[in-house]
């Protein structure tokens, strides 16, 4: 009978043991050698890059363009695409509360953007005039972004949040007037022509061809802390393919070809 008993007792920890294992696996993703990535246009090169990359170990990457800045995100949530590069990590978490979503940024991070006022007009802070109007992105984070940017400067004051982000609700002092501007990120440079100035990353500066990128009347020195680089669904964050995506463009190869795509626009974590 104690034979019998100790022998249940064994089958029955197997059992468990076995479920537990079951279990375990079902809450990892599996590592998927078909994946689908969205980007912009500023970062397709980069996901050309993983591509070429991850052929070698057996990945098939298609790479899907989007046009608007908040449709890579929308659709990674929704599973039609498995990562996409696209959007600063402040702007994700913010994606992530609004949108009941849970997109985790892969580390290490890659790369940051060089943000800045812009102007075609002045060449001195100084010389903005009354009333002038300054175009910059309208998205929450980096329309909070763009106004601590104005107070830096003097051009306005803040009063306290009323929220998570500034918003021109927020704005005590304007002495000069200034006309604020909300616009798509990847469409604010393109007003640099019509406004007084501009708040954008460097990148789209640069595809104006109305401007040197590395000319602005003043650089964010927060750049650093709105790293860019592979976003995943939480999932997928330790998955090999994410963690072989990211080696891939921290290789010494890819580093080289990041700086000859980019020439300083956008700038690499080292």
């Amino acid at each position: 009978m104690h034979k019998k008993f100790i022998t249940i007792i064994v089958i029955c920890l197997i059992v468990v043991f076995c479920l537990a294992l079951s279990g375990y696996g079902k809450s990892l993703a599996p590592d998927r050698k078909n994946l689908k990535l969205g980007c912009l246009a500023y970062s397709e090169p980069m996901l050309q890059w993983i591509k070429e990359g991850l052929a070698p170990l057996g990945y098939k990457v298609e790479i899907v363009m989007f046009d608007a800045n908040q449709l890579p995100a929308t659709a990674l949530k929704d599973g039609s695409i498995d990562g996409i590069i696209a959007n600063h990590r402040p702007w994700i978490l913010t994606f992530n509360a609004q949108n009941k979503a849970d997109l985790q940024m892969v580390q290490p991070y890659h790369f940051y953007s060089f943000f800045a006022i812009y102007s075609l007009k002045y060449k001195k802070l100084s010389e903005i005039p009354q009333n002038a109007q300054i175009a910059i992105p309208g998205d929450p984070s980096n329309l909070s972004r763009s106004l601590i940017i104005l107070k830096e400067v003097g051009l306005i004051t803040l009063n306290a949040k009323t929220g998570p982000f500034y918003t021109i609700l927020d704005i005590k002092d304007n002495p000069k007037k200034i006309k604020i501007i909300e616009t798509e990120i990847t469409q604010t440079a393109r007003s640099i022509q019509d406004v007084d100035a501009v708040i954008s990353p460097a990148y789209y500066v640069g595809e104006t061809g109305k401007i040197d990128p590395k000319v602005f009347l003043y650089e964010d020195p927060q750049n650093k802390y709105f790293p860019l680089g592979l976003i995943v669904r939480s999932e997928d964050v330790n998955s090999t393919w994410a963690k072989e995506a990211v080696k891939t463009l921290r290789s010494g190869k890819y580093k080289a070809k990041f700086k000859e795509q980019y020439k300083g626009k956008y700038v690499l974590f080292e």
